[in-house]
């Protein structure tokens, strides 16, 4: 199975490390020398804690991208821990207008999920603020509302130390997600021939103040593109490596690209 530890105990190997898998594949340890790191999921140790959480955060990854002039999908906190229920429904209907509900649809989401889970779409108030209820009790009062719109692409960029690794489109099936867990598929970009793509995820990670990462761009129907999401930790799964061959070649050159990058 080439899951991360199938990649990371060949990059080990190839550069000289020990590698030891931990409760169950979740955590992995590399050592070397006096040199020990530890991978937690799929969350490696390049970034500092500051901006791995900014990243982890869709709301604050907004907030710092587009003071830096970034352009980036709007995110809207809603947050109904202490408040009482009157509270709550006035915040939910103000995020909700802000997302711009009364003009079209909007997208609710936990503010550090991954993988497309709980992400729902809405197109009514009453719709949504059920949606938000149920995202609030689950994320221990916290969600992130945004608006809906209508994606032409989505893109994946992987950088490390200020450069890319990797590019990939992800192709949306029957889901309106693009996620790769629901049954989107990755198709491999040229880094040479996406240099507009690659300028704007370089700089995103720049701003956030990470040195490894996973730059989502979304593409509307305007043609534009910006920052849907800023992704700290690096899966490239089954989904992905299932592709064929030459997947499987780009995935253990990233994964090897990152361990030799903790020397």
């Amino acid at each position: 199975m080439h899951d991360i530890g199938y990649f990371l105990r060949c990059a080990a190997e190839d550069l000289g490390w020990d590698y030891q898998v931990l409760r169950g594949g979740w955590l992995h340890e590399l050592r070397k020398g006096g040199t020990k790191h530890y991978v937690i999921g799929y969350s490696f140790p390049h970034n500092s804690n500051t901006a791995a959480r900014v990243a982890m955060d869709k709301v604050a990854t907004y907030t710092v991208l587009s003071a830096a002039g970034v352009d980036a999908v709007q995110h809207f906190l809603v947050l109904a821990k202490g408040r009482s229920r009157r509270e709550i429904r006035r915040l939910c209907h103000e995020q909700l207008r802000l997302a711009g509900l009364s003009a079209s649809e909007v997208v609710l989401k936990p503010v550090t999920g991954s993988n497309g889970r709980d992400v729902e779409r809405a197109a009514t108030f009453r719709v949504a603020q059920k949606k938000l209820r149920l995202l609030l009790g689950r994320y221990d009062g916290v969600a992130a509302v945004s608006p809906y719109l209508n994606l032409r692409r989505e893109v994946r960029v992987i950088v490390l130390d200020g450069r890319p690794l990797l590019i990939f489109e992800k192709i949306r099936n029957a889901d309106w997600r693009h996620n790769l867990a629901f049954r989107a598929t990755p198709k491999l970009l040229s880094i040479h021939e996406n240099e507009r793509l690659i300028t704007c995820a370089l700089r995103a990670c720049e701003v956030i103040g990470l040195r490894l990462a996973a730059v989502d761009l979304v593409e509307s129907d305007d043609l534009s593109w910006r920052i849907l999401e800023v992704n700290e930790g690096i899966k490239l799964g089954s989904e992905f490596v299932g592709q064929g061959a030459e997947y499987l070649r780009a995935a253990a050159a990233v994964y090897l690209a990152i361990v030799r990058a903790l020397e």
